[in-house]
């Protein structure tokens, strides 16, 4: 590394950890005695939960739902926002839905719920796709909410995150209780801010109140809890939810009631990992008891009767007039329909109108479903310094048949303006053992354009030197492919494919004599895939994986045979890749990636094309295979060399820089610290650093690049989520 090179880090490091010492200092403040009696009631809460058997490992459920949405502001932009609750275009602005949900928890943290029934003034609800269900599956004891989106104010580590404030101390049932208020140290997505009410003596939470952001929505949650010396003494009974949607001057505000009703209450020692619960039964890996609800697909109940015997709190009138007005209304519009040219032509413009901004789902009975991307979606472009504008556009069409055998087809479009390249892209499976993961696959399109090796071989001969490919002007191949390949699992975790793949480049222009226009080739090709403690669970016959403790392995060989096609290139090409994510705790994760590839036995002319090292000039997300991508290494030196050694590290965390340098930055969900490095035969070693940053509605990445004999390089990375977290 040269001198500049040290210094520049050295100055980027003391710069962090000045802002953290100073946000330290700055934090620092003088502790009263009421405070301190706050501290240690929530001490005392947390240590009861801690040691005590009241918290359930295991329960079942019955969840009642009601809630009422009013549309309040919509403007031109309403509908352009992806996965948006959409009404109707007639004038209506308030809804009521109901819902009755079955749910199975087992801890640590595994919710399973199905809904059983649902009915109201709209098919489109929050609550219905799933949008707010995290918020009716919270505990106080829980150290995140959310699933992980947020820190519980009751973590084991909250002191770092929360300050706490004795607001108040009262009688209630002849028992002396505590308001104890809560508020972030700093402002940020993943910190609530409100209170509990903790008992006298039990030292149990009674009540628990927390606002906070999540995604689309603004939220206002208060649990009560059972009562002291029950089963329920630790579960919420009843939650009573205030959600306000308030983006681009469009604003909607919703009301919710939750009700619990719970059964078979298990009671053991808290707070078990995974490993250790699943330790009790034969194997270890299978989760598909704590999964049962969310294999059975079958369709919630629509029916009024079903509701006026089963909910468990009488509707008010006002929502009783909503029902009353939303049937009148229906009887109106389809007695003003019959006949009405006009109107049919109304809803078909409106529908052709929404299927450039919203995503089309439909089903065909006996043929299948159907997904389209809308045209027009921030969602499908991104920007990066290297690769520049790129748009892409995704269809599917899935059948799902006896035995649940699944036939899929995955059409994808895409176009990259600064290389003014069109991509195309057809996959498509038929899962016929769904138990082992068994398919038949093939994957058709076109890749980057590439360069033949034997032109880079010609010019180091003859000139002594390496190559700078940026001064090079190269000869370019346009690169179509077929593979087909065959899929197996053969023991939990462990994957092998076989297949077939072809590949055909052509030349993009006038070649030299020395080389024929075309070339392609016949490659056999198989694929190892290992994850160690794979845990899955079975939805009817098919496996679905879930996660894992341990890294995923891959190795890769592909051989090209001569003698079989025309121009045929022969080469073997071999990869392996290992990948990794460790948690650190809350809300904090490293991902590691090492991979290594390299082509053996090639004949003179053949084409050095990766297949896990590789550009991508198409909208990825902000995953990036878990950040295992250069975002400054040039295109043309993923073709240049016949080995490569790479490593990618990656660390998460919501609380680096941002929170402590510009408190305004409250939109911020995390921060992401990025180191990336090569290491490629007749080239400098290149190593990327990066830091980004995510919130729900794009993520943004700094980069820069350095190597022994170039300047070193900056860039940026913009992807568009909008809440598609």
């Amino acid at each position: 590394m040269k001198k500049e090179h040290k210094i520049g880090f050295i100055l980027w490091l003391a710069l962090i950890m000045t802002f953290t010492l100073t946000a330290a200092h700055a934090g620092e403040k003088k502790r009263y005695p009421l405070d301190v009696l706050a501290d240690s009631l929530v001490r005392l809460t947390f240590e009861r939960a801690r040691d005590s058997v009241g918290l359930a490992s295991e329960y079942n459920a019955q969840l009642y739902i009601k809630g009422q949405v009013n549309v309040r502001k919509k403007n031109v932009f309403y509908h352009q926002i992806p996965g948006m609750f959409h009404v109707s275009r007639n004038g209506q602005r308030k809804f009521f839905i109901e819902t009755l949900n079955q749910i199975h928890f087992t801890s640590p943290d595994i919710y399973d719920q199905r809904t059983e029934a649902m009915l109201g003034t709209t098919n489109s609800f929050f609550e219905a796709d799933g949008r707010l269900s995290d918020l009716f599956h919270i505990t106080p004891y829980n150290h995140m909410l959310l699933q992980d989106k947020l820190i519980s104010p009751l973590s084991p580590n909250r002191d770092k995150y929360y300050t706490y404030t004795l607001d108040s101390i009262f009688y209630g049932g002849n028992v002396q209780h505590y308001k104890v208020s809560f508020h972030p140290k700093v402002v940020s997505y993943q910190l609530v801010e409100g209170y509990f009410i903790i008992t006298n003596g039990a030292w149990t939470v009674r009540e628990m109140y927390f606002e906070g952001r999540n995604e689309l929505v603004n939220f206002k949650n208060k649990m009560t809890m059972g009562r002291v010396n029950t089963q329920t003494e630790m579960l919420p009974v009843s939650y009573d939810l205030d959600v306000l949607f308030h983006f681009m001057g469009n604003r909607i505000n919703a009301t919710y009631k939750g009700l619990v009703k719970y059964q078979d209450i298990q009671q053991e020692t808290p707070f078990l990992t995974l490993k250790e619960l699943r330790q009790k039964e034969g194997n270890k890996y299978d989760l598909s008891r704590y999964y049962s609800l969310s294999s059975d697909d079958s369709d919630p109940i629509r029916d009024m009767r079903y509701f006026e015997k089963h909910r468990p709190t009488p509707l008010t009138t006002e929502e009783l007039d909503l029902y009353t007005d939303y049937i009148n209304s229906q009887l109106n519009m389809r007695l003003d329909s019959v006949g009405n040219a006009k109107e049919k032509r109304t809803r078909f413009w409106n529908n052709v109108g929404g299927a450039f901004v919203n995503s089309s789902s439909f089903y065909v009975k006996d043929v299948g479903d159907f997904r389209i991307m809308p045209l027009f979606n921030p969602q499908q472009v991104g920007y990066s310094h290297r690769n520049g504008v790129a748009y892409k556009m995704d269809m599917r069409y899935t059948r799902r048949m006896v035995n649940d055998h699944v036939f899929e087809i995955t059409p994808r479009l895409g176009f990259n303006f600064k290389h003014k390249e069109f991509y195309w892209l057809l996959r498509g499976s038929y899962q016929y053992m769904p138990s082992k993961q068994a398919s038949w696959r093939f994957e058709m399109g076109n890749g980057d354009k590439v360069y033949n090796n034997e032109v880079i071989n010609d010019i180091e001969a003859t000139t002594g030197e390496k190559v700078d490919l940026t001064e090079v002007n190269l000869e370019y191949f346009n690169h179509t492919y077929l593979k087909i390949s065959h899929s197996l699992e053969l023991f939990n975790g462990f994957t092998l494919d076989l297949g077939l793949n072809l590949h055909r480049r052509a030349a993009t222009g006038n070649t030299n004599n020395k080389y024929n226009h075309t070339y392609n080739s016949f490659a056999p090709m198989m694929r190892i895939t290992y994850t160690p403690g794979q845990y899955y669970y079975m939805e009817g016959r098919r496996k679905i994986n879930l996660h894992s403790s341990y890294p995923t392995f891959i190795f890769e060989w592909e051989k090209g045979l001569g003698g079989i096609l025309k121009n045929s290139t022969v080469y073997d090409r071999f990869e392996v890749d290992i990948q990794d994510d460790l948690p650190l705790g809350l809300k904090r994760t490293l991902y590691l990636r090492f991979g290594a590839g390299a082509f053996a036995y090639k004949d003179h002319l053949y084409f050095i094309d990766f297949e896990r090292f590789r550009r991508h000039n198409l909208p990825m997300g902000w995953s990036d295979d878990i950040g295992g991508v250069f975002h400054l290494l040039n295109s043309d030196i993923y073709n240049s060399s016949t080995s490569y050694l790479r490593f990618h590290a990656t660390y998460q965390a919501p609380f680096l820089i941002i929170p402590h340098v510009a408190k305004y930055l409250k939109y911020v969900m995390n921060e992401r610290l990025y180191f990336n490095t090569v290491f490629l035969p007749h080239q400098d070693p290149f190593y990327e650093v990066g830091y980004g940053l995510g919130t729900h509605i794009f993520d943004f990445g700094l980069f820069m690049s350095f190597a022994k004999q170039k300047k070193r390089e900056f860039g940026i990375k913009i992807t568009f989520e909008l809440f598609n977290r």
